[in-house]
């Protein structure tokens, strides 16, 4: 037993140093690469996009982006002159009163204009600049003829009553009234109407009716026989419509015959592919192809030359009416005849031929004591009147010439006065409000013009002192419809974003409907 206890405590003290043993054996550790000190990922500078002082100047805003002002080429005309103005100013100025004469066979002559304002009586040609009389010539004293027909082209060119040996076709240099050459035409009949495009076209009256069209060099380029006197002239996509006893369309450039109405008519207009006429008291509308496509009757009434008191623009048709029971009033006709809306006069007031542009029409009208001119938005909403008194006056005249309106008023009849009217006040930029938020810019602008509203508004922009660059900036307030006289006769809010990439700069251009043009100073932005 005891020899057993002996054994297993000889075990035991085995087992413990065994276990001490191991316990003081060293345990080899693990090879530890020391890690490589990483710095801590680096974020880009954070910029801030803030107002720096602009290095460019700014320049001159291209013509691309004004109107096209148009002269006014002729009484009786084309697509493209008499009947349709460019812009008007909606409230113009007075800037200047010329005592004329201008006593056009017992009527007041409508001026022509370009930079010169043409003006005619019977005997003689007026040239005026700047209310300053530039040059005149007697026309009765030198061809013992009379003034029958005038229009502006690449010259000045005035046709006459026959004499001796016919009639004359003259043109005039604009600048001096140096004659530049002189048609004489063995016609007996006199000239009755003329119109410039490509072409001078004039018409003679029933003793020997023709119609002849010339270069603007004088040579003849054909010529047609006719039924009666020529009232007018019309000329649209090729073709040119004349009115006598029978309403034609001839070929533009060869007078090659196209059709003819066995019915005669006013003078013609053309607009939009339709011819519209009149006669007592009715207005026709026919296909260019000679197709008549309806009549209404508006107590439409003509001149003492057959001009009808009707123009167009690209929306309407405007018919004064001068025929039946006062109060008259101006109707505005849809291209299909129908009517839009009306104009009425004050009582006692006669109209006469409308002026019109896409937005605004100028109305004449006459009382036996006053002569006045209405401002219309679109022919509905007065803007504007001018008012000059006399005993016996006529019906005002109206032309409108890149931006310009003259006004031919009369007194007894016998004393005529030319004004000028005009807007030459550039908009007014009210206020800029410029908002950096990131790379992003907002700019909005407070802009006005009580005169002539406004055409357009720019920004222009540079990135990095590159060249200007143009974009239109947009209407910030929402309209159902424009307002009457149009965006910015009264002020009106623009808005435009920029990306900023590194620095930009720009300054904001505001062009009226006279165009006249407004510049804001140069801003300079950059992200620092």
């Amino acid at each position: 037993m005891r020899w057993i206890l002996a054994v297993l405590l000889i075990l035991l003290l085995s087992c413990c140093v065994q276990q001490v043993a191991k316990n003081e054996t060293p345990v080899p550790q693990p090879t530890v690469t020391p890690e490589k000190t990483v710095p801590p990922p680096t974020t880009s500078e954070k910029k801030e996009l803030r107002e720096v002082t602009p290095v460019k100047e700014r320049e001159e805003i291209p013509n691309e982006f004004l109107l096209n002002l148009k002269p006014w080429n002729l009484v009786k005309g084309t697509e493209n002159s008499d009947f349709y103005a460019s812009e008007i100013p909606r409230k113009p100025k007075l800037v200047g009163v010329t005592n004329v004469s201008v006593n056009f066979r017992g009527e007041l002559a409508t001026p022509v204009a370009d930079d010169i304002v043409f003006l005619f009586d019977n005997y003689r040609v007026y040239a005026y600049n700047n209310g300053e009389l530039l040059w005149s010539f007697d026309i009765h004293e030198s061809f013992e003829k009379e003034i029958k027909a005038y229009g502006i082209g690449d010259y000045l060119f005035v046709g006459t009553t026959a004499g001796k040996k016919g009639f004359s076709l003259i043109a005039f240099e604009k600048e001096n009234g140096k004659i530049v050459w002189h048609n004489e035409i063995n016609i007996a009949g006199s000239v009755s109407a003329l119109i410039v495009e490509e072409l001078v076209c004039v018409g003679t009256d029933n003793l020997d009716p023709w119609v002849m069209c010339f270069s603007q060099k004088g040579e003849l380029k054909w010529k047609a026989k006719v039924a009666g006197t020529v009232n007018g002239f019309a000329a649209g996509n090729g073709k040119l419509f004349v009115s006598s006893d029978k309403l034609y369309a001839f070929e533009l450039k060869t007078g090659k015959p196209v059709w003819e109405i066995d019915k005669g008519y006013s003078a013609p207009l053309y607009k939009n592919g339709k011819i519209f006429v009149s006669r007592q008291g009715y207005v026709y509308a026919f296909s260019e192809y000679g197709k008549e496509l309806w009549k209404g009757y508006f107590g439409a009434g003509e001149d003492s030359n057959c001009n009808p008191l009707l123009s167009a623009n690209e929306n309407a048709l405007f018919i004064p009416k001068t025929i039946g029971d006062k109060n008259l009033d101006l109707q505005i006709v849809d291209f299909d005849g129908n009517m839009i809306g009306t104009f009425n006069l004050s009582a006692n007031e006669i109209p006469g031929f409308p002026v019109v542009s896409d937005n605004v029409v100028i109305l004449p009208v006459k009382t036996d004591s006053y002569g006045r001119i209405y401002i219309l938005w679109r022919g509905l909403e007065k803007l504007y009147e001018l008012k000059h008194e006399g005993a016996e006056v006529l019906t005002p005249k109206v032309a409108v010439s890149k931006g310009n309106i003259y006004v031919v008023f009369s007194e007894n009849k016998s004393s005529q006065k030319l004004y000028r009217l005009a807007d030459l006040t550039p908009p007014e930029i009210v206020s800029i409000d410029v908002k950096a938020e990131g790379n992003e810019l907002s700019i909005s602008a407070l802009i006005k013009d009580p005169e002539s509203a406004l055409h357009r508004v720019l920004i222009a922009y540079s990135i990095e002192g590159g060249k200007w660059n143009y974009k239109d900036m947009e209407i910030g307030r929402k309209y159902v419809r424009e307002p009457i006289g149009g965006y910015g006769l009264s002020e009106e809010l623009y808005i435009a974003k920029l990306q900023v990439q590194n620095a930009v700069e720009f300054y904001i251009v505001a062009v009226d409907n006279s165009n006249n043009v407004a510049y804001s100073k140069v801003y300079g932005y950059a992200l620092t």
